[in-house]
């Protein structure tokens, strides 16, 4: 037969840490949750701001990118079917672009491409409300080089950040801040 085991009478010791166990256990107390209220709130003050600055930088980043691609697609097209093709992009509020062959073209299977990212006309619209603010039409000619080169702007749908997409006569594409030189 197993011994059976007496209790022992509760010492002081043990009574003590019983009494702090069940009062932890009774979860937090008003300071500790207007100190974590106090810390969340400083993080999302500062956090906010920074977060919102950061988006709408994207924003522009990705509309600039869009219009590089854009442009290269037409330079690629120019240089594949050997005629020029120009960029024609719509300002603010239609912000969109489209390519189409030159109308003196010795060979143009269609006068507007449509495709990828275009739509049924061919233009292909800026996302997340950024803003072409700037457009002149950007011609390639069969080689790759702009025959008409320029700077196109792109700016976020606040108006708070702008880029500007320079075209070199040599075809070159390049995205930069406002007003720096386009050579």
């Amino acid at each position: 037969a197993r011994p059976t085991r007496q209790s022992e009478p509760m010492n002081g010791k043990s009574q003590s840490l019983r009494r702090f166990i069940r009062k932890s256990e009774a979860g937090y107390q008003m300071v500790e949750l207007l100190v974590l209220l106090a810390v969340m709130s400083v993080i999302m003050a500062i956090g906010f701001p920074m977060y919102l600055s950061y988006a709408r930088a994207q924003e522009t980043d990705g509309a600039a990118r869009t219009i590089v691609v854009a442009l290269n697609h037409a330079r690629s097209l120019a240089v594949t079917r050997g005629t020029s093709y120009t960029v024609t992009s719509q300002t603010h509020p239609n912000n969109r672009m489209r390519s189409s062959c030159v109308a003196d073209a010795t060979w143009c299977p269609t006068p507007i491409y449509t495709g990828s990212g275009t739509d049924g006309s061919g233009w292909r619209t800026l996302e997340n409300g950024a803003r072409i603010t700037l457009g002149p039409a950007i011609t390639f000619n069969s080689v790759g080089a702009a025959t008409t080169s320029g700077v196109l702007r792109v700016s976020n749908s606040t108006a708070t950040g702008s880029l500007d997409i320079c075209v070199n006569p040599s075809g070159k594409i390049r995205v930069q801040a406002v007003g720096a030189a386009c050579p």
